[in-house]
């Protein structure tokens, strides 16, 4: 029959056993962890929505077979020049009205909430339109 290896045997030939981090240490490095987490959340939520030129379709009206209303939101800095590409597309997702409206440097915003703009635009359709979209937008030197 073997003995097993007693702890003070195992303990002078290979040396103490590790004692684990104090419960107060595991906190802090946690609470360091969840702290650096949020920090480059914030960091990469704010880094991508400034500078950057987006859209978005809000809703459309169609006024009648060869009119209709285009509603979308533009977010953009302050200083920029932007142009959108609107379509009116009918049933089988074909063009059948466009045009580009140029969105001009805004002097009214001061924060990052007041990026974002609501417009609205007219096109002129050839066929009766179902739906109309902002196509995409981009910035324009000035």
């Amino acid at each position: 029959m073997t003995d097993s290896p007693s702890q003070d045997t195992l303990a002078g030939r290979y040396g103490s056993a590790r004692s684990g981090l104090s419960p107060r240490t595991r906190r802090w490095l946690i609470i360091g962890a969840l702290a650096a987490a949020v920090a480059a959340a914030v960091y990469f939520a704010i880094g991508n929505a400034v500078g950057q030129l987006t859209y978005k379709d809000v809703g459309y009206t169609i006024h009648s077979d060869t009119q209709m209303t285009v509603d979308y939101e533009v977010s953009k800095d302050f200083d920029v020049t932007a142009q959108c590409m609107l379509h009116a597309l009918d049933s089988s997702y074909a063009v059948v009205g466009a045009t580009i409206v140029t969105i001009g440097p805004d002097e009214e915003g001061s924060s990052a909430e007041d990026r974002s703009r609501y417009f609205e635009t007219d096109l002129r359709t050839e066929y009766r339109a179902v739906t109309g979209i902002v196509d995409r937008c981009w910035e324009v030197d000035a």
